[in-house]
């Protein structure tokens, strides 16, 4: 994510028309989809031990969707032109609400799982959550060309929720499709251990990936005898979403069985997957800026021509303070438990009051 961004940004024009750049992309094209992969997975594992206690009102729901709204607000705070209510509705421009109500990865993860918990409390039991999930993932792998094509005629506050014509990097439909499948594996692995036989899981699960992989490449060239709409491969069309998918489970089940032995040697990355939502805000502001920093950030400071060389030392500098931010709100949650809440209540309550009093 941190290299993706980083040399999207700052890398010269005339470096990006190298294959080597386009293959990058390829790369890159897999974080977004891991982060919702990986978060329907952790949604799963973290609801099954106590489903009864998220199927009704309780303490623990209310904390849930107090996150989920959180991870919104967060969302949309990226989104906006001026960190101020006032001047957002009096000199919004259209392209700016736009932008504003765009679905990104945050808003994204954060719709799908409230869906999520939806599930939870309508459906008879686990069996039934884990079918849904697995089904509605296949369907909207399947159906995102036709939703593409559909949503062009709605309008755009509906529209940049179900596809990409409004600029949203990632709409419902196939994102939420990972979010989804992420779900479903993290009911099976869930289960696996409760029986005791995550081990043979983990082969099935990288057997049945990797023929979604050969499957979805042996289906690729059929995709020309389709519609016009299932013939853009890389945005819409159903072989790249199952690839991916397949992809994930492959590489998901590859992490677990080295997590072990890699864990220990590899501290830094585990403690940046752990503040994943912290990098992620914070990197952006940095790297982009935001409504509170539009003109005081490494993009505006250096711009957008930089050579592979200079990227690549902005990416490293990039990488260490996120680790070092990290690793003092880690210290912090571990030692001084209620100052690091204190901390987090009050810059909300900041954010809030100077957006509402701007």
């Amino acid at each position: 994510m941190l290299e993706g961004h980083t040399f999207r940004a700052l890398l010269d024009a005339s470096l990006k028309l190298n294959p080597v750049y386009h293959y990058h992309e390829l790369i890159h094209n897999l974080p977004g989809p891991a982060f919702l992969f990986a978060s329907g997975a952790a949604f799963s594992l973290a609801t099954l031990p106590h489903w009864d206690q998220y199927r009704r009102w309780s303490g623990k729901l209310g904390q849930r969707l107090l996150r989920f709204l959180a991870l919104l607000a967060v969302g949309y705070m990226l989104h906006l032109t001026y960190f101020s209510f006032r001047r957002t509705l009096a000199e919004g421009t259209a392209d700016q609400w736009t932008y504003l109500f765009s679905m990104d990865i945050l808003q994204c993860i954060a719709a799908v799982s409230l869906f999520l918990q939806l599930l939870v409390i309508v459906l008879p039991g686990r069996e039934w959550y884990f079918r849904t999930a697995v089904l509605l993932s296949a369907a909207i792998g399947l159906a995102t060309p036709v939703v593409w094509l559909v949503s062009k005629n709605f309008p755009w506050w509906l529209g940049t929720h179900w596809s990409g014509h409004w600029a949203s990097a990632f709409p419902l439909f196939p994102y939420a499709g990972f979010h989804l499948a992420g779900a479903a594996w993290g009911y099976l692995h869930f289960q696996s251990r409760q029986q005791e036989a995550e081990d043979h899981f983990l082969r099935r699960s990288q057997k049945w990936s990797a023929r979604l992989i050969f499957a979805s490449l042996a289906a690729t060239p059929a995709i020309f005898l389709l519609p016009e709409a299932y013939t853009d491969f890389w945005t819409t069309g159903p072989t790249f979403f199952f690839l991916r998918v397949g992809v994930l489970g492959w590489l998901l089940v590859g992490f677990r069985r080295a997590e072990h032995r890699l864990v220990p040697a590899l501290r830094t990355v585990v403690l940046l997957g752990r503040g994943s939502l912290l990098v992620y805000v914070s990197h952006l502001i940095l790297l982009h800026g935001s409504a509170l920093n539009p003109d005081r950030n490494l993009l505006k400071l250096l711009g957008n021509s930089r050579p592979a060389l200079d990227a690549a030392l902005v990416l490293l500098l990039l990488t260490g303070a996120m680790a070092l931010l990290c690793w003092g709100w880690n210290r912090l949650q571990e030692n001084y438990r209620w100052p690091a809440v204190g901390a987090r209540w009050s810059l909300a309550g900041y954010l809030v009051y100077v957006f509402l009093s701007g």
